[in-house]
């Protein structure tokens, strides 16, 4: 039985593994590079933690998942949130991980007072967008070259969910 929760600063090093590990193993699907990320000190890190934008999915006690949500910091963008990464390890996908950490982040946020919660998702990444669309996404917008992965551009898809209906 998989247990989803936000994180807390006991969980740091598990998260910032696993962080890398999906930076590792799909470069693709990350805004950040593994660099970048190796650049994220603990302080940081903890500072989100403290302010719950951080979800784990754990099996057994580890740590298979995770999901982040931003709530917008100006005044006129507080209604909304910034959802992503998200990641699940390969031995724990098809098992509906993604989908209760992902619905988990929405309750969270719509309990917050949230209006929308928006993300990017890489365009060739269909399981993602299947999945964004299965908890009722929608694509309002493409950006292209939206980065630009080992030189590589990178096309994304901008989605958002409304929370209040």
């Amino acid at each position: 039985m998989t247990e989803i929760r936000k994180l807390n600063v006991d969980d740091l090093h598990a998260y910032r593994a696993l962080w890398l590990d999906g930076l590792r193993r799909f470069p693709e699907a990350f805004l950040l590079s593994e660099i970048e990320a190796l650049g994220v000190t603990d302080a940081q890190l903890i500072a989100g933690l403290l302010a719950g934008q951080h979800w784990g999915a754990f099996d057994a006690g580890r740590m298979v998942g995770l999901a982040s949500l931003k709530r917008a910091g100006l005044e006129r963008l507080r209604h909304t949130g910034d959802f992503g990464p998200l990641y699940v390890l390969p031995q724990a996908q098809g098992r509906g991980v993604a989908r209760k950490l992902l619905e988990a982040v929405l309750e969270a946020a719509q309990n917050d007072g949230l209006l929308q919660v928006e993300l990017c998702v890489d365009e060739t990444n269909t399981r993602a967008r299947d999945l964004y669309r299965a908890v009722g996404f929608e694509q309002f917008g493409r950006r292209p070259r939206s980065v630009l992965v080992n030189g590589v551009p990178r096309d994304d898809l901008l989605m958002l969910k409304r929370l209040d209906g």
